[in-house]
């Protein structure tokens, strides 16, 4: 009697098993990535077999040193997909064996970097969850391998058997995870977590539906439910397992978020160096000069300056003249016969900002000089060339009618500043085309 009604929940099994595996093909074209696990799994999930320790350490895994090549990359669209009726084979390859004990045998220590080197990819999340899941798992002690050939030549779609022994607890519970596994370059296998195409994702559900599979999740479906009955203490756990690992995971993850945000905080913020303009304020003569009621040698004459004289800038005009304070009121003095006496250091929108120390001013301007951009000019006369915008300012050499300067900036007083021999110089803006 016992025996029929096993048999009669197996055959209930196999049913839904083929019935659930029918209804997620859509589901499996919609998201091809983790179609492989969820279609795979679907047999464990109806039969209610404890998958050890979360669906994503069943999904296929790849080396994460070795990516995933045209020949380990499945080309059949799904209506070509060629299914072979080749039985399962167990402990068939003694490297395919290797890798999945490795495999465990990492799950069970938590050690990522050794998973790492066999699967291509681990997020913060799941390096969490593989942690925490280690923490409850004392190890593998039987772990039996089946394989069916894969998609393309040398991959296979592997069924890994296993027993899982937790901490305090005598008794095993079965499991079974499958994998897909490729072959590296290097001629190494690997179980590959990748994006997999949709071809491969159609072969491998198709043949994970296979009667011989599908028998394979049946029996372990069986062993599972018997220890769920034998074991009263082991079955409490298995059923609260899924609370404890969200409970300690999301803990880890809430610490984990708040350590990322305290070193955000903690961060001093980059200052941004503002944009900064010189506007000259004051300027001196350089000659005895007229001063003129308006911009023009037409004007009447108001006054006279004396060579040396400073006075308040007003207005620097593009025409070649310049508005100054004179006597207590406006007057217009030709740029030329003025030179920059103070300026004063203003941000973009014109705020006043502490003047530089000398040095610094002119480490600035050396740099501010090999970053400028110039236009390419003539002289058209033998030319002084001064350290600053006047004639009474230090010569620094001389240019000669011909001769090619690269010019930084025509300015309004009638100078112009050019690059000579890597430095800031000026010139008179007349003597240049």
């Amino acid at each position: 009697m016992e025996e029929n009604n096993r048999k009669d929940k197996g055959s209930d099994f196999l049913g839904s098993c083929r019935t659930h595996i029918s209804d997620l093909v859509q589901l499996c074209r919609e998201n091809r990535k983790t179609a492989v696990a969820i279609l795979i799994f679907a047999v464990v999930i109806v039969g209610g077999i404890w998958i050890g320790i979360g669906i994503r350490d069943t999904k296929a895994t790849a080396d994460a040193a070795a990516p995933v090549t045209e020949e380990t990359v499945s080309t059949t669209n799904e209506e070509n997909v060629q299914i072979p009726e080749d039985a399962l084979e167990q402990d068939a390859y003694p490297e395919i064996n290797q890798l999945i004990t490795q495999y465990y045998g990492a799950l069970a220590e938590g050690d990522m970097e050794a998973l790492k080197q066999m699967k291509s990819e681990t997020d913060e999340k799941e390096e969490i969850q593989i942690t925490k899941k280690s923490e409850f798992i004392e190890g593998y002690p039987n772990v039996s391998v089946y394989t069916k050939k894969g998609p393309q030549e040398d991959s296979f779609v592997v069924y890994a058997h296993y027993e899982v022994k937790f901490m305090n607890y005598d008794s095993t519970a079965p499991g079974l995870n499958t994998f897909y596994v490729c072959k590296n370059g290097d001629g190494s296998y690997y179980i590959n977590d990748g994006e997999l195409e949709e071809g491969v994702v159609e072969y491998l559900k198709q043949i994970s539906a296979q009667d011989d599979v599908v028998d394979l999740f049946n029996t372990v479906q069986v062993k599972y439910n018997e220890i769920k009955e034998n074991d009263e203490a082991l079955s409490a756990f298995l059923d609260n397992l899924p609370n404890l690992l969200s409970e300690s995971v999301g803990e880890a993850l809430a610490q984990m978020e708040a350590e990322q945000e305290a070193q955000q905080a903690s961060a001093e913020p980059v200052e941004e160096e503002p944009e900064v303009v010189t506007v000259v304020t004051k300027v001196k003569t350089t000659d005895v000069v007229n001063v003129r009621s308006s911009d023009s040698i037409e004007a009447d004459k108001i006054g006279k300056t004396a060579e040396g004289d400073v006075l308040v800038l007003l207005e620097e005009k593009m025409n070649g003249w310049s508005k100054v304070e004179f006597e207590g009121k406006e007057g217009f003095i030709k740029s030329e016969y003025l030179v920059p006496e103070e300026t004063e250091t203003l941000t973009a929108s014109g705020e006043p900002i502490e003047a530089e120390d000398e040095e610094t001013q002119e480490d600035t301007e050396a740099e501010d000089v090999s970053d400028a951009e110039t236009t390419q000019g003539k002289v058209t006369d033998t030319i002084n060339v001064r350290a600053k915008a006047g004639t009474d300012s230090d010569k620094v050499g001389t240019l000669y009618a011909g001769a090619s300067i690269e010019i930084i900036e025509n300015m309004s007083n009638g100078w112009s500043k050019i690059l000579y021999e890597g430095e800031a110089a000026y010139v008179k803006t007349e003597f240049i085309e």
